[in-house]
């Protein structure tokens, strides 16, 4: 792996911490800024909104530059607006800070998958390797807020000014890493040149079955929390466990996912099965009733069952070597966290926990329908 394949993976990092605090700190932030749990909820949503804009400039505009460049441009965005957050006075500063945030992560989600991309020998290893350090973050990120606002409700500066101060130090590291060769684009057995702008039928479906997956994966992530805490009166630090556990188990699938992958099974069979996977075990997290330990394992088994999906699809889209693919899914995939993790949180504040949960289980069945259809026979550009 080359230092710029780590830089990117670190940025990958970076975005599970920040994107994964807000589980276990969603009643704080609510609390801080005088706004309901539902309320609170917006913050995903601008999340997601600041991602989508940054990263749909790199699919149309920006996928012809260095992505050394603007990965860090986005590391020091997401600085900024996580600072911006840990110092907000009021609903309408977290707001702007948390829109900066996403900004940035939508630079460096985009940048770091072109990064692998080009220059990765075997995509769909890099793409994994990738993704295994977002879920690597995404388990720091509950443990740090969950822990910090367990020991002191206040805490909200200090979660929010590490994680700056971690964008910060990764921006160095990727701006002073190697430069991309111009026209460089080893993956997939390609060769310099070999990129053309459009993208297939088939990955566009890709990017469907992403939009629906990060919409159960982050929605689920961001209120499992808040979900154990309703149902089964958790407290903070064991929702930002619980939390932690789920994106813990996502990374194991990830790695699984990379073992079957260096095993030559298809990352089309991979995908097929990790989305029944994922439906049956989020359809557990609902069934648990008053069980909490049920709960638990549920959710750990839909974190191990959704890890190979995001690797999955973007390994079938690059197939068609687009030199926008990158950027293009990572667009559409993020659409998914601006529309449902809002939708479920309203759905657990006004028709109950179980029910808001549920929404993971039913959005895996379209993904699955979404899946089947694109992968039943050969598809052609």
């Amino acid at each position: 792996m080359t230092r710029l394949e780590l830089a990117a993976c670190v940025a990958l990092g970076v975005i599970g911490v920040y994107s994964t605090s807000f589980g276990p700190a969603m009643s704080i932030l609510a609390r801080d800024f005088g706004v309901s749990l539902d309320r609170a909820g917006l913050l995903l949503t601008v999340l997601f909104l600041g991602s989508i804009v940054a990263s749909a400039g790199v699919a149309v505009r920006l996928h012809r530059f260095d992505p050394r460049l603007f990965t860090g441009a986005g590391l020091l965005l997401v600085a900024a607006g996580t600072a911006g957050i840990a110092l907000a006075p009021d609903w309408q500063a977290a707001l702007a800070s948390v829109a900066v945030t996403g900004l940035g992560g939508g630079l460096m989600d985009a940048g770091a998958h072109t990064i692998v991309a080009r220059v990765s020998l075997d995509v769909a290893r890099g793409i994994n390797r990738l993704n295994v350090c977002f879920a690597a973050g995404a388990v720091a990120g509950p443990l740090l807020s969950g822990g910090v606002l367990a020991i002191d409700g206040g805490g909200r500066p200090l979660v929010y000014l590490v994680i700056a101060a971690l964008a910060a130090s990764s921006a160095a590291l990727m701006l002073t890493a190697g430069p991309i060769e111009p026209g460089a684009l080893q993956g997939a057995g390609s060769h310099p040149g070999a990129a053309h702008p459009g993208m297939s039928r088939l990955a566009w479906m890709m990017g469907g079955v992403l939009f629906l997956y990060v919409g159960a994966e982050f929605g689920l992530g961001s209120w499992v929390a808040s979900y154990t805490e309703q149902e089964f009166d958790a407290g903070i630090l064991a929702g930002g466990a619980i939390t932690a556990g789920y994106w813990g188990a996502l990374m194991a699938g990830r790695l699984v996912s990379g073992a079957l992958f260096s095993n030559g099974v298809p990352a089309r069979t991979v995908l097929l099965g990790s989305i029944a996977a994922g439906m049956v075990a989020s359809g557990g997290i609902a069934a648990a009733n008053e069980h909490l330990a049920l709960a638990v394992v549920a959710a750990f088994a839909t974190g191990l069952a959704f890890g190979p999906i995001w690797p999955a699809a973007m390994a079938i889209a690059a197939q068609g070597r687009s030199s926008s693919a990158p950027a293009a899914m990572v667009t559409i995939g993020n659409s998914g966290g601006f529309v449902f993790p809002w939708f479920q949180g309203r759905l657990l504040v006004s028709a109950g926990a179980t029910t808001g949960i549920a929404l993971s289980a039913a959005l895996c069945l379209l993904m699955l329908g979404v899946a089947w259809w694109a992968l039943r026979r050969p598809t052609e550009p």
